[in-house]
């Protein structure tokens, strides 16, 4: 007797969802996902300037077991990211908006003895313990998903974990509960979540320590597939022989005794269950249970995040003269203008480097006017990138009704490509108890 299960979202929560779900029930489940827009979701490359760049979900860390293993089993390299400057400076640096509080190599020792002059030792040392107690409570996810535990709730989860600790604090105030200095936080720290969250250390702890612990505090290095992450999503669902259904969005999923129908567009298809592997207040899907509808907003917003590609000649006055550094963390002053910005690859059909930039309102050509001295090509793509990570959030239910699931809300407490991809993989086991129980 076959089973059908549909997944909504094709990034890492939809995907690692169907790829668990194959694992547990095997051939006679029958797959179906719906992608509104292209497979990968917020993991997306485009071709500029005749070269391949991300545009989301750019890199992984050495210790993203779920995703390291998924790229093992599809057969996917995973590289550390190489950019090659011909005549650039391969610098990482912090600006304030007025001068570079720190300058200094991105390679070796340069980050870490720079880091020690500006802050001291032992500021550092504390910032890279909590980094690293935090890795170590979310890595016990896995242990406790290989021994058989089923998580009804995020909550649970986050309790089971001991990731409570991280969770209902911002990283502000715990790093002051600890003693490290807000010279550090307010400084560094902030400069590092501008750059993978686009919000600063007032965010929830776990997320802000995650970053961190991405960013080399707790060890590890950051990888990503040679093909583009995207195409690690688009193989594993190949792979597994999954009904990709792209790009179709999902309108409507009901609920009742018959079973759970989904439509979209033209389509109606009736399944044991659905996964939301998109978040529910983007998503638009109207949602109806025996108990009438489902409400999605639930008032969580969403970080809007311009990105901006640029392959030009930077213009040194800029910064006051001198090379520009290949890779800019910034200060919480909004007169800065970006978040951050790094070097990312070079053109070689414009002979010029490649550049993204973060920034909360898409750049001006009065910006990139000042900035560059030739722009040759630009892009732009606005994401609605993850949510604003308040600390103590609230969260649904991964059931929300008989047959239906959700996997996004745990990104309010921290979101990467790696723990939607291990909440996917929660989602699923609950999935498949509950198909078992009947």
């Amino acid at each position: 007797m076959s089973t059908d299960i549909a997944i909504v979202g094709s990034g890492a929560a939809g995907t690692l969802t169907a790829w668990r779900l194959r694992a547990l029930l095997g051939d006679t489940a029958r797959l179906h996902v719906f992608e509104c827009d292209q497979v990968g979701g917020r993991a997306r490359h485009i071709e500029f300037a005749g070269e391949r760049v991300e545009l989301g979900g750019t890199l992984i860390h050495t210790d993203n077991r779920r995703i390291v293993e998924l790229a093992a089993a599809v057969g996917l390299p995973l590289a550390p990211r190489r950019v090659e400057i011909p005549a650039g400076d391969g610098s990482i640096a912090l600006w304030d908006g007025h001068g570079f509080l720190l300058r200094v190599p991105d390679s070796g020792l340069g980050l870490p003895l720079g880091l020690v002059r500006r802050y001291g030792p032992f500021n550092l040392l504390k910032l890279r313990r909590l980094a690293q107690r935090a890795k170590a409570a979310w890595n016990s996810v896995y242990a406790l998903q290989e021994a058989g535990r089923v998580f009804e709730t995020p909550d649970e989860l986050i309790r089971a974990t001991g990731l409570d600790q991280f969770v209902k604090i911002s990283l502000t105030d715990l790093a002051r509960r600890h003693g490290i200095s807000d010279k550090l936080v307010g400084q560094f720290v902030t400069g590092v979540l501008r750059d993978m969250y686009n919000q600063t250390s007032d965010i929830v702890a776990l997320a802000g320590l995650v970053g961190l612990a991405g960013a080399g505090l707790a060890g590890g290095s950051l990888v990503a597939s040679t093909e583009g992450n995207a195409t690690l999503f688009a193989q594993a669902l190949d792979r597994i022989g999954a009904d990709i259904r792209v790009p179709l969005a999902v309108t409507a999923v009901r609920s009742d005794d018959s079973g759970v129908t989904v439509t979209a567009g033209e389509t109606c298809l009736t399944v044991d269950a659905v996964v939301l592997a998109a978040p529910l207040e983007l998503a638009g899907i109207e949602i109806t249970t025996p108990d009438g509808p489902l409400p999605t907003a639930t008032g969580r917003r969403y970080q809007d995040v311009h990105v901006t590609v640029v392959a030009g000649e930077a213009e040194p006055a800029f910064f006051g003269g001198g090379p520009t550094p290949g890779d800019v963390l910034t200060t919480a002053d909004p007169d800065i203008g970006f978040k951050a910005f790094a070097q990312i690859g070079h053109s070689q059909a414009l002979a010029q480097p490649i550049w993204k930039f973060f920034s909360a309102e898409e750049l001006s050509d009065d910006f990139l006017g000042r900035f560059f001295r030739r722009v040759a090509a630009v892009h732009h793509h606005l994401w609605q990138a993850y949510p604003v990570l308040t600390p103590d959030p609230s969260f649904h239910p991964f059931r929300l009704a008989r047959g239906v699931y959700q996997v996004n809300d745990f990104e309010s407490a921290v979101s990467t490509l790696e723990t939607e991809a291990t909440i996917g993989w929660s989602v699923a086991d609950l999935v498949a108890r509950d198909l078992k129980r009947g």
